[in-house]
């Protein structure tokens, strides 16, 4: 898939097939956000892969407080972390996770950008159970698998660019 059609055709997807993601194709998806830019090329992320189905099931219940999927029912998910009190972390994670939506998209897959873990720092920054180094806070997630149904499209708003020549 060309670079231009991957940016204007991925979309969200929240509706996943209950198949496992090849381990292949979810090294490839973290390898991209791994080629992400980053501030000064500290290049201080973590990058947390789970497709356990139970470590996820625990895992919403930790967020959640609930037995609710926290990532749409997908079989894949990532957790994007960064050293804490670190000024480029914002930055740096969305640009690993547009990568690897870019990538999973380019691979066939679907996925969806998650971010009820980071919405409370308490939580955000207590997942070393679930993979996350201690002194690290997750950014942001990332369910990925394969699209149960096709995305919706996407209409572009209006008034969102200046030209000034």
């Amino acid at each position: 898939m060309e670079a231009l059609d991957a940016i204007m055709t991925r979309r969200s997807i929240r509706s996943f097939e209950k198949r496992k993601v090849e381990k292949e194709k979810l090294e490839k998806v973290v390898d991209a956000g791994r080629h992400a830019a980053s501030g000064m090329n500290t290049q201080g992320w973590h990058f947390t892969v789970i497709t356990d189905a139970e470590k996820l099931r625990e895992l919403g219940s930790y967020v959640q407080g609930n037995d609710t999927s926290i990532c749409y029912d997908a079989p894949a998910f990532i957790i994007v972390s960064y050293e804490k009190g670190n000024a480029f972390a914002p930055y740096d994670t969305s640009c690993a996770l547009e990568n690897m939506m870019l990538a999973g998209h380019a691979l066939g897959l679907g996925s969806v950008w998650i971010n009820r873990i980071n919405k409370t720092s308490e939580k955000a920054e207590n997942l070393v159970s679930f993979g996350v180094p201690a002194g690290y806070r997750a950014y942001g997630c990332l369910a990925l698998g394969y699209p149960a149904a096709g995305p919706k499209n996407k209409e572009l708003k209006e008034g969102t660019v200046t030209w000034i020549e």
